[in-house]
């Protein structure tokens, strides 16, 4: 078996009779926050993907894992040569995890349940769901799938032959199925395992630039759920997975903070850990190549040489450092675009877009989800920087009503346990117009609350932003 990374979680499998492409994220940066870190070398995407593949497997519906330029790119070689047919994607199978689980609007994109309408409007054909759990039988190769402690559908995937056996956990969360699973005494053999070794954002830092309070409880943290996944799956080699970015914000602002504030655990620290286990570990980075055979597991020639990268100084710019200040949300500073529209006409909007997202479910149900918001706002309005004012006003998604409370940012007017968010006017009104998943993007607003989630992973962004990436396929 021949493995390739493309960075993150995307890896291409060559079993000798499948090409299987995991989690597609091919592009170099995801949003205006988020790049692949190490870079993706130049024409790697070409290289790697020219004789094609001939299934995708996305282990979630997150954009990172389930990524529209990307998924465009299998569909029919305008970006990688595979052949002369006019629809690649037409002979590409998609696997991907479905199950009775009700619509979440305010996770990322619409929930599981659009995979299936995105890749069709895609051009793909050939849709295997399947329920985390389940066992898909290729050609030469098994697709063993585990379910992942989380409130959607996701999965890790076992990938077996007659002569390899590897495992990629993606992003999956360990579940008691999958420990239970390799327990057993007719357990999976597991010559290399992919183990996630991202770490979520701290409480706070990013959402309420609020500055670390515990750093050595969030590490602890980090390492137990590592260890615990290095405990269940006994493989001959780990490699520390699923950490290929980084923050770096597409505008004047300075976002480098985030890098130092948001990984309590790294891949070098997760190496490290494997060695005090007293576990064989190994490190790889986009374009290097790991051959497994005869139960072994090593990187190998391929487009990008086995030791190319130094991933100490990689991995040192996204560690933690305790030291490292975290500045205060100014939506006069932390904004884009600029503002047309009074302010009051943009928060009708937002309560308009709120409906039939769980945030206004759950405000109906409870006869609550007042929310203050302050909006600030272009001084002279030409967006260049003029003398603004931060404005607060109340919003009440159940009475559908905007109230103007007065100066100051929505801190300063909570009261009555209310939520809170600040955002500059600009940005708003720039949300608002987009046709991408501006949701995805940090640093534009600071909140105690998921009000604007709820609003910009609303059905309509979604769509617009599909649409967007069709318009721009025909274009090219």
């Amino acid at each position: 078996m021949r493995l390739t990374s493309l960075g993150h979680a995307a890896v291409l499998v060559e079993t000798g009779t499948e090409r299987i492409l995991f989690d597609p994220w091919l592009t170099q940066r995801l949003d205006r926050f988020w790049e692949h870190h190490p870079p993706l070398p130049d024409d790697l995407v070409r290289q790697v993907l020219d004789e094609g593949v001939d299934y995708v497997v996305l282990s979630h519906h997150h954009y990172d894992h389930h990524h529209f330029p990307s998924l465009l790119r299998l569909v029919d070689g305008a970006d990688v040569d595979f052949d002369d047919s006019p629809r690649q994607s037409s002979g590409v199978t998609c696997v991907y995890p479905a199950g009775p689980v009700p619509p979440q609007l305010t996770a990322s994109g619409l929930g599981h349940q659009a995979i299936a309408w995105t890749l069709r409007r895609f051009g793909f054909e050939r849709l295997h769901p399947v329920t985390p759990g389940d066992t898909v039988t290729l050609g030469g190769a098994t697709l063993r799938t585990f379910p992942s402690a989380v409130s959607f559908p996701e999965m890790s995937v076992l990938v077996e032959t007659a002569d390899a056996s590897v495992m990629l956990c993606g992003d999956a969360l360990l579940h008691e199925a999958t420990v239970a699973a390799f327990q057993r005494d007719d357990a999976p053999r597991l010559d290399a395992v992919f183990v996630p070794a991202h770490s979520v954002s701290p409480p706070g830092v990013l959402t309420e630039r609020r500055a670390l309070t515990d750093p050595d409880a969030v590490r602890a943290r980090a390492v137990a759920n590592f260890d615990r996944y290095v405990g269940t799956l006994p493989a001959t080699v780990t490699v520390p997975s699923s950490f290929g970015w980084r923050v770096s914000g597409d505008g004047e602002r300075d976002y480098s903070w985030c890098n130092r504030t948001m990984f309590p655990f790294t891949p070098t620290e997760a190496l490290a850990r494997l060695d005090e286990l007293g576990r064989d570990g190994l490190l790889w980075g986009p374009g290097q190549v790991m051959e497994v055979t005869d139960g072994k597991a090593a990187l190998t020639d391929g487009p990008v040489a086995p030791d190319a990268y130094d991933f100490d100084e990689v991995y040192a710019e996204v560690r933690l450092d305790p030291a490292t200040p975290v500045p205060p949300f100014d939506a006069s500073l932390d904004r884009y675009g600029r503002q047309t529209r009074p302010a009051e006409d943009l928060l009708r909007e937002v309560l308009d877009r709120l409906v039939a997202t769980d945030y206004w479910y759950r405000a109906l149900d409870d006869g609550a989800g007042r929310h203050v918001v302050s909006l600030y706002e272009d001084g002279d309005g030409d967006g260049e920087g003029g003398a603004g004012a931060e404005t607060a006003f109340l919003l009440d998604p159940v009475a559908g009503r905007v109230t103007r409370l007065g100066p100051g940012p929505a801190r300063s007017h909570v009261a009555g346990g209310e939520g809170w968010t600040e955002i500059a006017a600009s940005t708003l009104e720039a949300m608002l117009g987009a046709d991408l998943l501006f949701g995805s993007s940090f640093g534009l607003w600071a909140s105690d609350g998921v009000l604007l989630s709820a609003v910009f992973h609303h059905p309509s962004f979604y769509t617009r932003h599909v649409d967007r990436e069709l318009r721009q396929e025909a274009r090219s």
